[in-house]
Parts: C-alpha cells; sequence; structure tokens
C-alpha cells in the first residue's frame, strides 16, 4: 500500500452538513491547514475524487446519508490510497462502529464531536516501521456444562494467578458476564460496578480512563466489573456489547478472564470470535456429559477454531466418571481435575479471598497453576498505553 508522502497536509475533510463543517474546520486549522483542505461532498465525495497520492496523511470525512456497507467500501478506497481515514456519522451504535473500523477506519466518531477528540487520535505507524510483535493478550471465558460445578470459582482463582507477582504477573481484568446472579462481587466482598452496564451499553466509548473510575480494584494488576441488573431489564441487549467491550479491554490488560453463563455463549457467536479459550467445567457424571458433549457440538458450529479446554470438577462427584471415560465421551481431552478442597474453599470463602492466595499449596491450586500453562503466555510486561483515545464516556 502507498504511503502518503512527508510532505503532504497532515489533515483535510470532506463534510456535507454544517454541523460537520464547523468541527472539520477547527480540526484543520489546529493542524496547520487552511480552508482550502475543507471540502464538500462527504465520505463518498471523498472516495469518488481519490486517485494517486492523497492529498493529506489523514482524511476526515462524513458519512452522511449513505448505506454503513456503501460507506465501508469508500472508506476500504481512501485506505488504498495511504491516507487514514476518520468518519464523522449520526449512528451511534456498535454495528456502525465496529463496520467502519474493520474497514479500515482510523476512527469513527458520533456527533457530537470535538475538534479535540478528533485531534487526539494518533495515527498508525508506516506499514514499513520495524516494530517488535506485540506479545499475546489472552482473553479466556470459564464456563460450565451444568450449575453448581465450580465455574464462577475457577474464573476467580485463574484471575488472580494470572495477575499474580508469584504466578503469570500480568494486568488482568476478571469479569463477571452473568448480568444477573453473578456473585464475583460478593465473594470477594466488593462493592457492585454499575460502570459495567455503562460500557456494555456503549462499548466503543470506553477508554482507559473510563475503566479505571469505574472497575473495582482487587489488587494492583487484578480489576473486577461485576453488577447486576434489575430483574425486568434485557440481559440479551446488554450481552451484545460484550464482543466489543472484551476488544478495549484486551488493549489494555494483558489477559481476560470472563467468568460467562452458557446461556450466553450459545446467543452470540460474535462473542465467541472474540475469545481465545474456552474453559468448560464438567462434573463427573452423565448428565455433566451429555450437556458437555451437546455444548461442544454447538459451539463447534459457530466457532470451530476455538480452543476448548474440557475440565473435570471433582467438587460435585456425581456418578464419578473417570477423566479417559469423559474425555472419550465428549471428544476432547480433559485438560485437568479440580479436587475437592473443601476446608480450603471454605477458609477462602470467610476471607473473601481465593485458594490461590489462602492456600497456595492445596492441590486445587496446583491445578488451576497448572490449567494456565496450557493457557497464557510467559510473564509480560506491562501493557503500553493505546495508541488511540475513544470518544469520552457520555462527553
Amino acid at each position: 500500500m502507498t504511503r502518503p508522502p512527508s510532505d503532504t497536509t497532515p489533515l483535510a475533510a470532506y463534510v456535507c452538513t454544517d454541523e460537520g463543517a464547523d468541527v472539520a474546520r477547527t480540526a484543520v486549522e489546529r493542524s496547520g491547514g487552511d480552508d482550502s483542505a475543507l471540502r464538500g461532498g462527504g465520505l463518498s465525495g471523498a472516495a469518488r475524487l481519490c486517485s494517486g497520492a492523497p492529498i493529506a496523511q489523514t482524511l476526515l470525512t462524513e458519512m452522511g446519508n449513505i448505506p454503513v456497507d456503501m460507506a465501508c467500501d469508500c472508506v476500504t478506497e481512501l485506505r488504498a490510497t495511504g491516507a487514514e481515514v476518520i468518519v464523522l456519522g449520526r449512528a451511534d451504535d456498535i454495528g456502525t462502529y465496529r463496520a467502519l473500523r474493520q474497514a479500515g477506519a482510523l476512527e469513527y466518531f458520533a456527533f457530537p464531536v470535538t475538534a479535540d477528540e478528533i485531534l487526539a487520535i494518533q495515527r498508525r505507524p508506516p506499514a514499513n516501521d520495524v516494530t517488535a510483535p506485540a506479545s499475546r493478550r489472552p482473553c479466556i471465558a470459564v464456563t460450565g456444562s451444568n450449575g453448581g460445578v465450580g465455574a464462577s470459582l475457577l474464573a476467580r482463582n485463574l484471575a488472580v494467578h494470572a495477575a499474580n507477582p508469584r504466578g503469570a504477573n500480568m494486568r488482568t481484568a476478571l469479569i463477571d458476564a452473568d448480568l444477573r446472579f453473578g456473585a464475583q462481587a460478593l465473594d470477594l466482598d466488593q462493592d457492585h460496578t454499575p460502570g459495567f452496564i455503562d460500557a456494555l451499553r456503549s462499548p466503543d466509548r470506553v477508554d482507559a480512563t473510563f475503566l479505571s473510575a469505574t472497575m473495582a480494584t482487587l489488587g494492583p494488576q487484578l480489576s473486577l466489573y461485576s453488577h447486576h441488573i434489575r430483574l425486568t431489564q434485557d440481559v440479551a441487549m446488554l450481552e451484545e456489547g460484550l464482543p466489543g467491550l472484551i476488544s478495549v479491554l484486551q488493549s489494555e490488560f494483558a489477559a481476560t478472564v470472563l467468568d460467562m453463563p452458557r446461556g450466553t455463549l450459545l446467543r452470540d457467536s460474535a462473542l465467541l470470535q472474540a475469545l481465545d479459550t474456552l474453559v468448560m467445567v464438567v462434573p463427573g457424571g452423565y448428565g455433566g456429559v451429555n450437556a458437555a458433549a451437546r455444548m461442544i457440538q454447538t459451539l463447534r458450529e459457530d466457532a470451530p477454531d476455538l480452543r476448548i479446554l474440557p475440565v473435570l470438577s471433582d467438587l460435585r462427584r456425581d456418578a464419578g466418571l473417570t477423566a479417559r471415560d469423559m474425555g472419550r465421551s465428549i471428544g476432547l481431552d480433559i485438560a485437568a481435575t479440580l479436587p475437592r478442597c473443601d476446608k480450603a474453599v471454605l477458609q477462602a470463602h470467610r476471607t473473601a479471598g481465593t485458594l490461590i492466595d489462602a492456600a497456595p499449596r492445596s492441590p486445587y491450586a496446583r491445578a488451576v497453576r497448572d490449567l494456565w500453562s496450557m493457557i497464557g503466555p510467559a510473564p509480560a510486561q506491562e501493557p503500553s498505553a493505546r495508541a488511540s483515545l475513544l470518544k469520552r464516556m457520555f462527553g
């Protein structure tokens, strides 16, 4: 892809409304340009005129009334010239935002927007820049094939191990995705985090500042989102924001662990695409094997590449099937066994802690560490700041 020459104007604008012209004029002037860099025609007009080298390093364009798919085509054409593309529009939904970003837009802003917000966006590094490869930032969901098998307990301990300096030593987000009955905040003696619901409603507007202000801090490297909605609220609508929020969390945290209800997983294929690994906790009984096999079959249809690690839970004995028998029945080898540790679990609950902290030498804690070694990378450095700033929440 051709890059714009170094002497190209930093910013030019193609607008189609008075509101767009006002904010674009201010942005162009602050970037050192003049009225000659302000043009009409909007995003579609910019795409029709694009040929050869771009007139600016970054094109500030207004979407106008064209459909989203046409807007995406225009962005792709403009990106092929080497210019960065920022889009302004009226639509304020995650679908529009995600589509334009996937098409190559540097950023999408819904009106109202200020010149300061536009100018805060930093350019991507040129394609020929040599940069160190980014370390993998795992996103792990933990779910149970059945209720009461210890999935929430495992998610909590995995997150604590990931954040622990004596463990993986990674900046970690623990997300309680059970919006109706999740108990992570209660079990850890933390206040609920209502900002989680705001983040799900508008994940495209979440940034590092918002996360810092709304997540509960469990330690130097561990943050938590956990909040109950009213029973009359539409949980499915809020869950639609999870994939977008996960994307933001992965840019801010070295690891993300989600305590995930199985119903949520089965409702949204986009959520499955956002995950790296699914840990499925299965009890050693016929009901557990049947439920796990059915879940795995359904998940494979929507996300054939998703890595699924079945874990045998001895917390609920059921029929006492062996790991080998269960693995043959569900078609996947059992990755780990979570042994019963009643005394240690009781101690952890009484102190609002985890087995990793309260009983680090327990068989359960060892199983958690062994499981993490199959999931996560080696201890990582602190993540760098984001390259771009999203529009401030409720600005």
